[in-house]
C-alpha cells in the first residue's frame, strides 16, 4: 500500500465511491464481444522491431514514460493495434485490485500525460508511476488540490489519497486487451 500524508485521522472517505460502480451488465457483454472482434486483428511483431505499440513490463515503467528508447528497442515486443492509435505503449496488468474492469495478465493500451499540464478525467483508468512503482487505478478528486483519491474496482481495496508529489509519470488507460 502506498504512504500518503493525511492531515487528520477522521477523514471521510473518498467522494462519489458508489457512482463509480454503476456499470451495467449490458454494456460489459458489449465490450467482451467487441473485445473478442478486436483481438482477431492484432499482429505480433518480430523481436526487435521498432514499429507498432511497445509492451513494457512494469519494472520498465519509468523508461516507457521518458522515451528511454533503448528499453523499448531491445527489450520490448511490439504489436500492431489499428484500434488503439495514439497509444504510447501497452502493459500487463497485475493483482486483483482492479477487477471486474481488469484482470491480471490483460493488457492495457496507455497514452502518456505531460507532467507539466496535468489535467485528470475523474473516475478514469491510469497508469500511475509512484514512489513505490506503478498502479492501475481509477482517479476521483481528492481533499484538497495537491491530493488525488486513488480507487480500485475490487472493493476487497479501498480508496486512500495520494499527494501529487508522489507521482513521477502518468498515463490515461486507452483500452485493454484480454485473451481467454
Amino acid at each position: 500500500m502506498l504512504k500518503t500524508s493525511t492531515s487528520s485521522a477522521h477523514e471521510a472517505p473518498c467522494p462519489d465511491e458508489k457512482e463509480r460502480k454503476t456499470e451495467k451488465n449490458g454494456e460489459k457483454q458489449r465490450r467482451s464481444e467487441k473485445n473478442r472482434e478486436y483481438s482477431s486483428r492484432i499482429h505480433k511483431l518480430p523481436e526487435g522491431s521498432i514499429e507498432g505499440i511497445p509492451l513494457i513490463p512494469a519494472s520498465a515503467m519509468a523508461g516507457a514514460f521518458t522515451s528511454d528508447v533503448s528499453i523499448m528497442e531491445y527489450e520490448c515486443e511490439h504489436y500492431i493495434i489499428p484500434d488503439f492509435k495514439g497509444a504510447d505503449f501497452l502493459i500487463r496488468v497485475k493483482g486483483d485490485s482492479m477487477q471486474p474492469t481488469y484482470y491480471s495478465g490483460d493488457l492495457v493500451a496507455c497514452q502518456k500525460i505531460p507532467m507539466n499540464d496535468i489535467f485528470f478525467q475523474w473516475n478514469k483508468t491510469y497508469v500511475l508511476d509512484t514512489n513505490q512503482g506503478p498502479i492501475i487505478k481509477r482517479v476521483l478528486p481528492g481533499k484538497d488540490d495537491d491530493h488525488i483519491c486513488i480507487v480500485s474496482d475490487n472493493e476487497n481495496y479501498p480508496p486512500f489519497e495520494l499527494e501529487k508529489s508522489y507521482l513521477h509519470a502518468i498515463a490515461l488507460v486507452r483500452g485493454i486487451i484480454r485473451l481467454e
